[in-house]
């Protein structure tokens, strides 16, 4: 039986989803918003970074104040530069939602096509009324020299105290989620904190188990993870917490 990734993530009819880190935050918005529209529930897709101009699924682009257009999931962007669009302040992204029932699916972060990341002092960029937050970690970073596989190696091997050649571990990864400057910078305190293990094969889901049974010993670790196959297949959804 397929498990849809809203019902993976525990999603009730209203919530702000910003997704975080590492390789999938545009795919699990998109497939988010695709899951929303065959329910016809309300939702509008945005950034507070930057999105591809083609990243839209067959979304409706929209750039005024305003985004909500009847019966339809639209993507809600600022400026056009280039193949890039800009996305939204997160204020005027909280105010939106304020008085929005339905799903507001913002991707507050960028990794340039990385499958991990530590984030610098100004990122993530997550609107303060934020009810879910899901970091997105590629399993396929795993094996593979931070320097290689990283977006901001330097951040991240000083994070976890290690040199930027370090081959990256379950362990390194699972300390990396719970690491107050690592994935949970910047994460309001009222919001969910999720992770999505991204890439998982059957291969690399030996990785994800051991991620999951270190963070099963950590303190605070998120309330789940969710182990994701092929782009939007929900393998398996595990409460940590």
């Amino acid at each position: 039986m397929n498990i849809l990734l809203s019902e993976a993530l525990g999603l009730s009819p209203r919530e702000m989803v910003c997704t975080v880190g590492g390789g999938g935050k545009t795919t699990m918005v998109l497939t988010l918003a695709s899951e929303a529209l065959a329910a016809h529930h309300p939702v509008v897709v945005t950034t507070t970074t930057k999105m591809g101009l083609n990243e839209s699924s067959g979304l409706i682009s929209v750039s005024g104040d305003n985004p909500l257009q009847e019966n339809q999931a639209v993507r809600w962007i600022g400026k056009i530069e280039g193949e890039r669009v800009l996305g939204r302040r997160k204020e005027e992204i909280d105010v939106f939602f304020s008085n929005f029932l339905g799903w507001l699916l913002v991707e507050s972060d960028g990794a340039r096509r990385r499958p991990i990341k530590a984030p610098a002092d100004h990122e993530p960029a997550i609107p303060t009324q934020a009810t879910v937050v899901v970091l997105n970690i590629g399993l396929d970073a795993i094996g593979k020299p931070i320097v290689d596989v990283a977006h901001r190696p330097e951040i991240m091997a000083k994070i976890l105290r290690v040199n930027i050649d370090t081959p990256i571990t379950p362990e390194m990864v699972a300390s990396l989620v719970v690491h107050d400057l690592g994935g949970k910078r910047q994460i309001p305190d009222s919001s969910r904190f999720l992770l999505a293990l991204t890439k998982c094969t059957e291969e690399r889901e030996v990785f994800a188990n051991q991620v999951i049974d270190i963070l099963l010993e950590k303190r605070e670790p998120p309330e789940r993870a969710i182990l994701i196959g092929q782009p939007g297949e929900v393998i398996k959804s595990e409460i940590l917490m």
